[in-house]
């Protein structure tokens, strides 16, 4: 084991440096240590050393350097015999808070107090030296120092000990420290600039030397990112930066942006650019927009390709928009797609099953024709019906015919079911027994689904009674495009191959966008996890950008069926991330909330917004800053390469270079 940890002579120490360099150069004292625990402390200070360092602001980062132990003194003659050795070279990092009182305070009080009821023209040189001391408290956020056999800085997020204040000075680090420090734990090989250290709000001059903050696109892939604040505070900014870092980065990951406002698949006036713009040959978009651009791509459905998609926009967009259908529609709505697997099962299995189910798709196609969805080249349908049925519908021979040709002989056919003529002339009623005109008799040829969607073709019901049929669904053909192709097998297909799809939703009412996001990302969930049980997740991720998160991870909503509470809970295991974006803290779920690793925090204005902030532990010095800040792109912001809320003015998003 002591092998193992010794230490290797010619490792970097940046520790070790610094803490020699604060020792023997004077011009970054700030003062001494008054008080000194293992959250808080209070530092002693003076005037001219805070300007001879530049000045002391809120938020400041200031290091405590110990001294030496050798001038301890022995208070027990029993412990001679110990040998009681230095601690390596560490700094204790600390946050200045504001101003504390000192012992001194009442008189330095009545010192001003008599200074200005006398009208006293000018302080000697003595009470100009006292005035000039004072104390503020700070908080103890870790400890720095050397890993004993690596070349690497470690950080531990409370100190080992302390010992009497005398045993401290307090340093205002260098920009070159402040960089080292605050960047320690960000991967050298893939770090990239998010913005620069801003201490405070107000800026007399500008910074002598910039602190640049870096993170790693580790930080955000697979893992879950939160972005906080008002509106125009800068949130779509961050995650424009956090994108364009992961499309630059060597990172096997297929990004899906859901763009309420069109700013990231658009170039928009803010920007002079947008995120497609910049990376068009590893980006694909997706717009309800009519558009002249050939690689947008519609964000529409082929009904006759994608027939379970087609058919759920159909249902959960009437049910939203209209509530409950009529009776003779639930069969249609009801009907439940199947796919090739399935059917093969049911053909093998349940041959009258499978011919019902065959039968139900080619009327379904039929509906869709007569609502005006127009069908591709390949537009023919089995009819799948009795040769009798056919040859009294004209159509003896054929069983495959175009869809417009079936839909003449499946009313043609239904004409014949509600008169009882024809082949189904021998289908009476039972003598003596009334018929009850609101329900269909079982057990005929047609099952009830095929007669809802034969009602719904012809406008005539079983009973004979008209209906609006097919002009019920007509105002849904602008999600259709023949053509189109299967828009989430599409989608799937981009995000493997490490694409970035940016679905253009500026135009899509709240529904429309609600019901893309959902099927979006649950095929892309049900993708993932499929890989995942096969063992072929690999290195590869899907990583997804939300705004207007409260919408979709609502606090109360606990229901696991629902796909963004999955995603919440179990994305990180089907090498899912997310980066969401609200003005709520508190509207927001608390699993989400729990899970997350990464945040940047801008004003926020309302007291219980910054109460659920201060409830985590990095942010438990930052409230009232986060509430008194307004300036855009000023965050305070963790990852998972910081340990420690940091004050970050974020660049601003722009092409590389």
């Amino acid at each position: 084991m002591n092998s193992v940890l010794a230490p290797i002579e010619n490792a970097a120490k940046d520790i070790k440096r610094f803490h020699t360099e604060l020792g023997a150069e004077n011009r970054h004292l700030l003062g001494y240590v008054m008080e000194l625990g293992y959250d808080t402390g209070i530092v002693v200070t003076n005037d001219y050393y805070k300007m001879r360092a530049g000045g002391i602001s809120k938020n400041s980062l200031l290091v405590i350097r110990p001294g030496s132990i050798t001038q301890l003194m022995q208070p027990d003659e029993t412990t001679s015999s110990i040998d009681i050795q230095d601690k390596p070279p560490h700094l204790i990092l600390c946050r200045v808070l504001e101003p504390a009182p000192t012992p001194l305070a009442q008189d330095i009080a009545r010192t001003y107090f008599e200074m200005h009821k006398s009208h006293m023209p000018e302080l000697d040189v003595f009470t100009k030296s006292e005035l000039q001391w004072g104390a503020v408290k700070v908080a103890v956020l870790g400890t720095f120092y050397d890993h004993p056999v690596n070349a690497t800085v470690e950080f531990g997020g409370d100190i080992e000990t302390f010992l009497s204040p005398h045993m401290y000075t307090v340093h205002i680090p260098t920009a070159d420290m402040l960089t080292k420090l605050v960047n320690a734990f960000v991967d050298p090989k893939n770090a990239y600039p998010i913005g620069e250290m801003r201490l405070t709000e107000s800026r007399l001059t500008a910074p002598s030397a910039p602190i640049p903050v870096q993170v790693s696109p580790a930080d955000f892939i697979g893992t879950r990112t939160a972005l906080f604040g008002k509106t125009r505070m800068g949130k779509s900014n961050t995650i424009k930066i956090i994108a364009q870092m992961i499309l630059e980065s060597s990172a096997s990951v297929g990004q899906v942006i859901f763009d309420l406002s069109g700013e990231y698949a658009n170039l928009n006036g803010n920007d002079k650019t947008s995120l497609f713009d910049l990376y068009k040959e590893r980006c694909v978009r997706y717009s309800l927009r009519e558009s002249t651009f050939s690689d947008v791509r519609p964000l529409k459905v082929d009904f006759f390709a994608d027939i379970a998609l087609g058919h759920q926009i159909i249902t959960q967009s009437y049910r939203n928009e209209l509530g409950t259908e009529p009776d003779y529609l639930k069969g249609l709505f009801e009907w439940e797609v199947m796919d090739d697997a399935e059917l093969q099962r049911l053909e093998q299995d349940e041959r009258s099953r499978h011919t019902h189910y065959r039968r139900q798709e080619s009327i379904y196609k039929c509906i869709l024709t007569e609502a005006g969805f127009v069908p591709g080249a390949a537009n023919n349908v089995s009819l799948n019906m009795k040769a009798e049925i056919r040859t009294a519908c004209g159509a003896a021979t054929a069983e495959s015919v175009t869809v417009d040709r079936a839909a003449e002989i499946f009313k043609q056919a239904w004409t014949h079911f509600v008169n009882k003529t024809g082949p189904f002339k021998s289908k009476q009623q039972p003598s003596g027994q009334e018929s009850n005109v609101d329900e269909a008799p079982e057990k005929e040829y047609f099952d009830s689904t095929e007669q809802s969607m034969l009602a719904t073709l012809t406008g005539l019901k079983w009973n004979k009674t008209t209906v609006s049929g097919f002009r019920k669904i007509q105002s849904y053909r602008r999600y259709h495009q023949s053509g189109a192709g299967r828009l989430l097998d599409d989608i799937t297909r981009f995000v493997d191959q490490g694409k970035t799809v940016i679905i253009d939703l500026g135009n899509a009412s709240e529904e429309l966008s609600s019901f893309f996001g959902d099927r979006v990302c649950r095929h892309l969930f049900q993708h993932q996890t499929t890989k995942f049980v096969n063992d072929k997740l690999e290195e590869h991720y899907v990583q997804f950008y939300f705004e207007e998160a409260h919408n979709l991870f609502p606090r109360d909503d606990k229901d696991l069926r629902k796909i963004y509470n999955r995603l919440a809970k179990e994305g990180a295991k089907f090498h899912i991330g997310m980066i969401y974006a609200t003005q709520s803290i508190e509207s927001l779920s608390p699993d989400l909330l729990k899970n997350s690793e990464n945040f940047f925090v801008a004003h926020l204005n309302d007291d219980r917004e910054i109460t659920a902030l201060t409830r985590y532990h990095e942010f438990r010095d930052v409230g009232p800053d986060v509430q008194r800040t307004k300036s855009q792109g000023y965050v305070r912001m963790i990852t998972r390469s910081h340990r420690f809320a940091l004050p970050v003015q974020i660049r601003k998003f722009a092409a590389k270079g």
